[in-house]
């Protein structure tokens, strides 16, 4: 199944992907997550639901504007823990989304535990669509040869 992994996914740096994540604080990880998302829904039947996504990315982009002023507000920590709440409710559905993605590249490559390009659950928890763009170059890599 990996000539279906060449036909959805692209090739794309991970130095650079690393960088703009950790550069954008996160919102990088959801440009990917939703790339990856549409690429997914556009060339399998293994959809994500739209409604999922937007409310995703709403929820990050309230959880970071939170977070951002209750920095700005620091010494008003009544605020701070108010942000928390929403913050805890954001992670939780951007770890439902790079759940559903990781499992659908697995599903896309054809990739089972302990195979080369199997996307490892412990890893991807920490890299996320970093190295789930490492293993997407390494199955193009695998095609080539």
């Amino acid at each position: 199944m990996e000539k279906g992994l060449t036909s959805i996914f692209e090739v794309d740096s991970v130095i650079k992907t690393s960088a703009l994540c950790i550069l954008t604080i996160g919102s990088y990880l959801m440009y990917m997550l939703y790339r990856f998302s549409n690429q997914i829904n556009r060339h399998t039947e293994l959809k994500i639901s739209k409604l999922f996504v937007y409310t995703t990315i709403v929820l990050f982009i309230i959880s970071l504007g939170s977070l951002t002023y209750s920095l700005i507000n620091f010494h008003e920590p009544d605020i701070l823990k108010s942000s928390i709440g929403i913050h805890l409710i954001s992670s939780i559905f951007d770890v439902m989304w790079i759940i559903m993605v990781r499992n659908r590249i697995n599903v896309i490559i054809g990739a089972n535990k302990g195979d080369k390009l199997w996307l490892n659950p412990f890893i991807t928890s920490i890299f996320h669509v970093i190295y789930m763009q490492y293993k997407i170059n390494q199955g193009f890599a695998n095609s080539n040869i």
